[in-house]
């Protein structure tokens, strides 16, 4: 999966533009790790409920996690 997820980053990278993803709770929570910088297994560090939304991005050039498991309004 951290492959995967790898492949997704570097696309939405080099695509240089914002993106959508969809996916099962495992995948993203591997794709959010992945974009911090950690490997694979620390996605289990991050809680991820059904139906929620989340929001990749970047602090002055910095991967980070600007949303994480918000409800839609």
């Amino acid at each position: 999966m951290g492959t995967r997820a790898d492949r997704v980053i570097a696309a939405v990278r080099d695509a240089d533009a914002d993106a959508v993803a969809f996916g099962h709770g495992h995948m993203l929570r591997v794709l959010a790790a992945r974009w911090l910088g950690l490997v694979p297994g620390d996605g289990g560090l991050f809680a991820l409920a059904a139906g929620t939304l989340s929001t990749l991005g970047y602090e002055h050039g910095t991967a980070v996690i600007l949303s994480w498991g918000e409800f839609p309004s």
